[in-house]
């Protein structure tokens, strides 16, 4: 029970961090506002206006923004509930209807069961995604990721790549959010938990926010 509490409260104080970003955020766009005179489109999908609206108010596409992470589990050993397994502060450049490149710093937990107790893994990664716009708000996205974790036998690190379909959509002026569903490949490597090599995939979906700061 302690166990439990003690992964809830990791997940619920993460969770506060990037509410508060997200609000701080799309209040800042929110300020920010369309050009006087102008009626607002954000709340239409990401269609001809909206994009238009967005390229036009650009001076230079940097944008800040975050994401949380549901996916089959993490991929590698028998950590493989469903469950929140990624919360992650992303920056880049985006330009809307054409390509995108995220960087983002992401932190997880999961469990794995060893013959004679279970073993709490701690990991945090460094993603780089690129994307390509197929038409209007539609894109396909492809990742890398280094991930490093900490637990109680041992310090490990390990490679994923990725491959997948996201949607995206103004809500303010300079707001967007964002949905990517892809698949993510764990490539082998050493587990001194289970002492023996191991590797693995995943299914994982990330609901995202982007905030525009040019």
């Amino acid at each position: 029970m302690k166990i439990f509490n003690v992964i809830y409260t990791k997940l619920f104080m993460r969770s506060m961090l990037v509410l508060a970003f997200v609000f701080v955020a799309t209040t800042s766009s929110f300020a920010l506002g369309l050009p006087m005179g102008s009626s607002t489109t954000a709340s239409n999908p990401l269609g001809q206006a909206a994009a238009s609206a967005g390229v036009m108010n650009m001076r230079f596409p940097l944008f800040l923004g975050g994401s949380f992470g549901l996916g089959s589990g993490a991929g590698v050993g028998d950590g493989s509930s469903v469950g929140l397994v990624n919360v992650r502060p992303t920056f880049g450049v985006w330009l809307p209807g054409i390509a995108f490149m995220r960087l983002g710093y992401g932190f997880s937990s999961y469990e794995e069961k060893g013959e004679d107790d279970k073993n709490e893994i701690e990991t945090s990664n460094f993603s780089v995604e690129l994307g390509a716009h197929l038409f209007s708000e539609f894109y396909v996205m492809s990742s890398y990721s280094r991930v490093g974790a900490l637990s109680k036998n041992g310090d490990i690190a390990w490679n994923e790549w990725s491959l997948g379909l996201g949607s995206c959509w103004f809500v303010f002026s300079r707001t967007m959010l964002t949905l990517d569903v892809g698949y993510h490949w764990v490539r082998e490597h050493y587990d001194p938990f289970v002492d023996k090599n191991v590797s693995g995939g995943r299914i994982q979906m990330d609901i995202g926010f982007v905030v525009f700061v040019y």
